[in-house]
C-alpha cells in the first residue's frame, strides 16, 4: 500500500523541523559551555568572531582552504604571558552535491620565538602516493613518527629543532596529536570539532610544544620577552 503525498509532506516537515529545533538547542547549549569554559580560564568569550579571525591568521594553511570561511564562540586571554585564541572553525568546499563542509576547533599561541613556516598532520594515503614520485615531507629518526605524520617546513633545519626526540615521544603519547603548525610569532594547532573540553587540551598541547624549545632555537629566534625567555 502507498502512502498518499498528503501523509509523506506533512511528516518530512515535521523531521525538518525537529532537526532544525535540535540544531538550534545544540548550538545554545555549545555557547553556555564555551561561555563557562572562558569564566574558568578568564578569557573573554564572544559567541561571534569579532576579528575576522581566517583574515587575521591568513598565514596559516588551514584558513587558505575553501570558502565560506567562519569562526565563532571565540576565547580570548593569556597564555604564558602571550595572546591566546580559542574557537571554532569551519569551512566549505564544492558546491551542489560536491558541497563538504569541514569543523575543527582550533587555538591560536603566541611564541617565543619567530618560527619558520611549519606544518604537521596525519598522514594519508595521497601523501604515500606523493612520497613514491618523489614528492616527500620530512622523515625522522622515529620511524612511527614518519609514518603517522606529515611534516613540511621551509627551512629544514628547524623543524628538525623544534620537532626533537623528546617532543616527538611526548606527541606520540598523545594519541591523535592535533594538527599543528607555525609560521613567525604564532602557532595553531587543530583538530576535528568535539566536545567543548577538549579546547583545554589543544592549549596543553600548545603549552607543553612551547616549553619543549630548546634553549639554542630561543637565543637564535626569540622575540619579544628577554632573549632565551620561553614564558
Amino acid at each position: 500500500m502507498e502512502l498518499a503525498p498528503c501523509v509523506i509532506f506533512p511528516a518530512f516537515l515535521a523531521l525538518v523541523a525537529a532537526l532544525i529545533v535540535y540544531g538550534v538547542v545544540k548550538g545554545r547549549r555549545r555557547r553556555e559551555a564555551f561561555a563557562r569554559l572562558a569564566t574558568e580560564m578568564g578569557f573573554l568569550y564572544y559567541p561571534d568572531d569579532p576579528r575576522d579571525l581566517p583574515a587575521r591568521y591568513g598565514m596559516f594553511e588551514l584558513f587558505g582552504r575553501g570558502h565560506g570561511k567562519k569562526a565563532s564562540n571565540v576565547l580570548v586571554g593569556e597564555e604564558g604571558g602571550r595572546e591566546a585564541v580559542v574557537f571554532d572553525y569551519q569551512y566549505t568546499t564544492g558546491s551542489g552535491k560536491n558541497r563538504t563542509t569541514y569543523y575543527h576547533q582550533a587555538v591560536v599561541l603566541g611564541l617565543p620565538i619567530n618560527a619558520a613556516r611549519l606544518r604537521t598532520r596525519s598522514e594519508n594515503i595521497f601523501d604515500r602516493v606523493a612520497s613514491w614520485v618523489g614528492w616527500d615531507d620530512i622523515d625522522f629518526e622515529s620511524d612511527e613518527f614518519s609514518r603517522r605524520y606529515h611534516v613540511k617546513c621551509d627551512d629544514r633545519r628547524f623543524a628538525y629543532d623544534v620537532l626533537h626526540a623528546r617532543l616527538i615521544e611526548y606527541l606520540l603519547g598523545c594519541g591523535e596529536a592535533p594538527n599543528l603548525e607555525m609560521n613567525g610569532p604564532v602557532m595553531l594547532l587543530y583538530e576535528r570539532r568535539g566536545e567543548v573540553e577538549r579546547a583545554r587540551r589543544l592549549i596543553q598541547i600548545g603549552r607543553d610544544i612551547v616549553q619543549s624549545i630548546p634553549d639554542y632555537v630561543l637565543k637564535a629566534r626569540g622575540i619579544g620577552h628577554a632573549a632565551g625567555d620561553r614564558t
